[in-house]
């Protein structure tokens, strides 16, 4: 507020005050004794909708705020733009035909600083919003046409939502929900009843915590889908949740739909042949050649996004040749040359896929797997066995369920070695596929920060980005972490990263006259090599929460605002 604004302002609201010479004394006197009134630190919980089809401008509702200076919404494709949104939150989502599909991120920014981000999609299909009331069975929310990307939310404790879906007899439908990955606070399960009322199909947890379900009427009719869920995190409460932002999104078709593609594998760098695989598609379009996009977090994994699919597809990112191997087994091994990529299948419930590897005395070998970090159904466990057919290593699917097992051995005699590549609960079938790359071990290395939390740099202070380096396969070569993206008047020095890896600290300094501002900044690790290769570094956006695995789990940009320090309070007047 303007100093003249808040003289007209007080003046229109006191009647004893008749003239400028009257309010003098009383303004010099709110002058000295209230601090000078800055902008307040933007808030961001939502954005609804939250689903855009590319090509489409359309308005939308901020739940948060955002005034100040240098007011600006920040979105992570330059082909996707938001107006300023107005008192009420309100704003004009631009989707170019160009922008990238799949989840995005937004957040506020001004002078004061940034929020954290929240999260949108972008996809093909039809939109439906929800209509309310669709809580009751017999009253439900009809879908008239199918595709359809059904919009809705979870708007208070009990809620039920259901949708009316007409379908044919022995015609599949893919059904396949979000919320978790929007990051919705719900663990979302959904239910298929037919006509009668009765239960036939019910769906949970998939690659996260978000369900997917593939599901064949026994007649024509109308069935109902009905969608409900539990807090995330959970608490000791066995009752359906329901906020202002337990949001969901409903893909489902039953006509073509590409669930995955086989193999799983393209090169890091050209496109790749794939065969698309799912329900309903054309036998002479099922070959295709695709390309990957990087995915932040991972130097392995990226996404591919075929023609008919709901949403992008995971797939590994390889510079060696990819080949597959549909039928491995004990009985016929598959024979293995490294360095190389399989794609293979376990085809039925207890099948065992063999690859045949000739080894010297004292090669060293590793192999990872991936499956369920790319959505689809192996739970890995590796065994290799020597010429006498001895196990000399293993690795069981870990634990943890961000990981993946990988092995690695050494040959003590000459001879023909063999992996073993089992699922751990002996499933096979639909969706039993697997990557796995054979080669001798590479030092490498990665480095995450703490958290990506908007960082408040006072001018003339200090502030520590905690990080920690993982180095791999015995990485020896020296790293040091530099932060580019900084404005006038902030510096970080360059930092060593510990030589046996483990955490550090990255210290930013701002000038005693830095100017204001707020700015995305990057941290990246640099090798000493000439020339030096360069790293990117990412924070979790999950932390603690993370449940499996979504294409939103990791983001690059870490944003600075530098500003004064906050002035001190006022000392309260002394009682008479």
């Amino acid at each position: 507020m303007s100093l003249a604004r808040a003289v007209r302002r007080a003046a229109d609201g006191c009647a004893c005050f008749r003239s400028m010479a009257s309010l003098a004394p009383a303004l010099l006197a709110w002058v000295l004794c209230v601090p000078a009134l800055q902008a307040a630190v933007p808030t961001l919980t939502s954005v609804l909708p939250n689903a855009f089809n590319p090509g489409t401008s359309v308005p939308v509702k901020f739940a948060g705020k955002l005034d100040g200076t240098e007011r600006r919404v920040w979105c992570d494709d330059a082909a996707i733009q938001f107006t300023l949104p107005d008192a009420s939150g309100v704003s004009t989502a631009s989707v170019g035909a160009e922008a990238r599909p799949g989840l995005h991120l937004v957040r506020f920014v001004n002078s004061e600083g940034a929020t954290l981000p929240v999260r949108f999609a972008v996809g093909p299909l039809p939109l439906v919003e929800e209509k309310e009331p669709n809580d009751e069975v017999s009253a439900p929310q009809a879908v008239a046409k199918l595709p359809a990307w059904i919009q809705g939310r979870l708007e208070k404790g009990g809620d039920v939502d259901g949708y009316a879906l007409t379908l044919k007899k022995d015609l599949p439908v893919f059904i396949k929900v979000d919320g978790y990955s929007l990051g919705s606070p719900v663990d979302l399960h959904f239910h298929v009843l037919n006509p009668q009322g009765t239960k036939l199909a019910t769906a949970s947890d998939a690659k996260n915590l978000d369900p997917e379900l593939t599901f064949i009427p026994p007649e024509d009719g109308v069935y109902l889908l009905q969608i409900a869920g539990f807090g995330h995190p959970p608490v000791a409460d066995v009752n359906f949740t329901g906020s202002a932002l337990c949001f969901y999104q409903i893909a489902v078709s039953q006509g073509s739909v590409v669930k995955r593609v086989f193999p799983a594998a393209v090169p890091a760098a050209g496109k790749g042949a794939v065969e698309l695989r799912g329900q309903a598609l054309k036998p002479d379009t099922a070959r295709v050649e695709l390309s990957a996009a990087a995915l932040a977090g991972s130097s392995d994994i990226g996404t591919v996004f075929p023609k008919d699919a709901f949403a992008p597809l995971e797939v590994v990112r390889t510079k060696h040749p990819v080949k597959v191997v549909p039928d491995a087994s004990l009985e016929k091994p598959a024979e293995c040359k490294p360095p190389e990529v399989i794609a293979g299948h376990l085809s039925k419930p207890g099948a065992e896929a063999a690859y045949r590897i000739g080894m010297k005395k004292g090669e060293r070998l590793q192999a990872r797997f991936w499956s369920r970090s790319l959505g689809l159904a192996v739970e890995g466990d590796l065994v290799v066995n020597n010429p006498s057919g001895q196990q000399v290593a293993a690795n069981a699917n870990p634990a943890d369920v961000f990981q993946e097992p990988s092995v690695a051995w050494t040959a003590a005699v000459d001879g023909d070695h063999t992996l073993v590549v089992r699922d751990l609960f002996r499933r096979g079938g639909e969706g039993c596929e697997f990557v796995l790359e054979i080669a001798a071990p590479v030092a490498g290395f990665t480095v995450e920060l703490a958290d990506g939390k908007p960082v408040r740099l006072d001018t003339g202070k200090t502030a520590v980005l905690k990080a920690k380096a993982t180095l791999v396969n015995g990485w020896k070569e020296p790293l040091v972490a530099r932060v580019s993206g900084l404005t006038d008047g902030v510096f970080a020095a360059e930092v060593a990263v510990p030589e046996k890896g483990g955490d550090f600290d990255i210290t930013l300094m701002a000038a005693a006259n830095a100017p204001a501002s707020t700015s995305a900044a990057w941290v990246s690790i640099w090798t000493k090599a000439a020339p030096p290769v360069l790293v990117g570094t990412v924070y979790p956006l999950r932390g603690e929460l993370r449940r499996g695995n979504s294409q939103s789990d990791f983001a690059r940009d870490l944003w600075v605002t530098v500003g004064p320090p906050a002035a001190a309070p006022a000392p309260e007047a002394k009682k008479k």
